[in-house]
C-alpha cells in the first residue's frame, strides 16, 4: 500500500471553485499519515483515481451521476443477474408504467441505450421493493435532488435504485434486531455518498450516524448528509490524535465523519449496530481481518454486512470468498441468507455481545 500521488483536483474544477478541493486533499494527507493497514487497496487507489478525475470534472453537484456509479447504482444491460431477477419478477400489469417514456430520455453523460437499461431497472427495483416495504417507507420517501441524480420518475415522484435498495437493506437490518430495539448509535463502513444514512436517519430520528470513509467519498457524504439534515449536529472532519480531544464535541453530535484509523480511536462497544455493504471485499485479507477486530472492540450490539458471494479483486490479485471472512466465534449468526435483489450477495446479521443492552 503505498502513497497515491497526485490525488489535486483540476484548476478548472467545481469543487475548486467551491472552495472544497483543500478540505478533501485534507482528508487524503490525514489518511495516510494514519495507520497503513486502513489506507486503500490497489482496488481503492484505481477507485480513488477515478472518483477524484469525475469529482473534478463534473463537481459534487452530479455525484449521484458519476461517482454512485463505482459504488451501488447499476447501469447494466439484460443479462446481468439483478436486470433478469427483477424481469423475472415484474407483474404484467406493470410493464407499461415500466416502459414509458423510454424514447424521450436524454442525459449528456450517458448514452439512450443505457440510460433505457438504467430507467427500465430502476423502475424494476421500485416496484419490486414496494411489494417488500410493509410500513410504507417508500410512499413517504423520495430520492433527494441533491447531487442530480438521474431524472427516473414513478407517478410523478423521483426514484432511484439507491433509495430502493436501501429500504430494502434498512429492513433487513430491523428485522435482525430483537423487537421493541431502538438503536441510539449506528456506524457504517464504506457509507458511500450516504444513501443509507438518509434512511436511517429518516427512521431513527433520534439516533446518531457516524460514517467512515476513505476519501473522497467521506468528503461526497460529509457534504450530503449535512445539507440534507442542517438541522442535526454534525461532527465535520478535522485530523486529531485521541479521542479525549474530540471527545466533548463529537459526542454532541447527531451525523460524525471518520477516517478509519479515526473510528480505530473511538471507545469500546460505543456502537449499537455496525453496517457495511459492498467493500470488505474489496481490501486485502489483512485489512478485513483488521476491520473485523475495530468493529468487534467498538460494537456492543449487532453488526449487518452484505457482500459478494464471491468477489474477485483483479487490482490486488485476490479472490475472497465468503468463508473467507474472519467471524469470531462468540459471534452469533442471527441471520445469513441471499438478498432479496442482489442474488450473488449474502447478507448476514450478527449478534456480537450476549448483553447489547435490551430494549431501548
Amino acid at each position: 500500500m503505498q502513497r497515491m500521488e497526485p490525488y489535486i483536483l483540476s484548476s478548472d474544477a467545481p469543487a475548486v471553485r467551491a472552495g472544497q478541493a483543500a478540505e478533501i486533499e485534507a482528508m487524503f494527507e490525514a489518511m495516510f499519515e494514519g495507520d497503513r493497514i486502513f489506507q486503500p487497496s490497489a482496488f481503492w487507489e484505481h477507485y480513488n483515481r477515478r472518483n477524484v478525475g469525475e469529482l473534478s470534472a463534473f463537481g459534487f453537484e452530479n455525484a449521484k451521476r458519476t461517482v454512485a456509479r463505482n459504488y451501488f447504482t447499476f447501469v447494466v444491460t439484460p443479462i446481468n443477474d439483478q436486470f433478469r431477477f427483477l424481469a423475472q419478477h415484474t407483474r404484467v400489469a406493470d410493464w407499461p408504467k415500466v416502459l414509458a417514456g423510454l424514447w424521450s430520455l436524454r442525459d449528456e453523460q450517458v448514452k439512450w441505450f443505457f440510460l433505457a437499461f438504467l430507467s427500465v431497472h430502476t423502475k424494476m427495483l421500485w416496484l419490486y421493493a414496494k411489494r417488500h416495504d410493509p410500513d410504507g417507507i417508500l410512499s413517504t420517501l423520495s430520492e433527494p435532488p441533491l447531487g442530480n441524480p438521474f431524472d427516473v420518475r414513478m407517478d410523478g415522484k423521483l426514484v432511484s435504485q439507491d433509495l430502493a435498495n436501501s429500504v430494502l437493506e434498512y429492513y433487513s437490518v430491523v428485522g435482525g434486531l430483537p423487537a421493541g430495539y431502538s438503536p441510539r448509535v449506528f456506524c457504517e463502513l464504506g457509507a458511500g455518498y450516504g444513501r443509507n444514512a438518509f434512511v436511517f436517519l429518516k427512521m431513527f430520528a433520534r439516533a446518531k450516524y457516524i460514517v467512515v470513509d476513505i476519501p473522497p467519498a467521506l468528503y461526497v457524504s460529509q457534504r450530503y448528509l449535512t445539507e440534507l439534515f442542517p438541522e442535526k449536529v454534525a461532527f465535520t472532519f478535522r485530523e486529531f490524535g485521541a479521542y479525549e480531544e474530540i471527545r466533548d464535541e463529537f459526542e454532541r453530535s447527531q451525523i460524525a465523519f471518520l477516517l478509519p484509523h479515526q473510528a480505530n480511536m473511538l471507545p469500546s462497544a460505543s456502537v449499537d449496530v455496525f453496517i457495511n455493504i459492498s467493500s470488505l471485499h474489496e481490501m486485502l485479507p489483512v485489512q478485513i481481518a483488521a476491520y473485523f477486530d475495530l468493529i468487534g472492540r467498538i460494537t456492543r450490539g449487532w453488526f449487518y454486512s452484505k457482500q459478494w458471494q464471491v468477489s474477485h479483486n483483479r487490482f490486488d490479485g485476490i479472490v475472497v470468498r465468503e468463508e473467507d471472512y474472519p467471524k469470531p466465534a462468540a459471534w452469533e449468526v442471527v441471520f445469513r441468507r441471499v438478498p432479496l435483489v442482489q442474488r450473488a450477495f449474502f447478507e448476514t446479521m450478527f449478534k456480537l455481545s450476549p448483553d447489547p443492552g435490551g430494549a431501548r
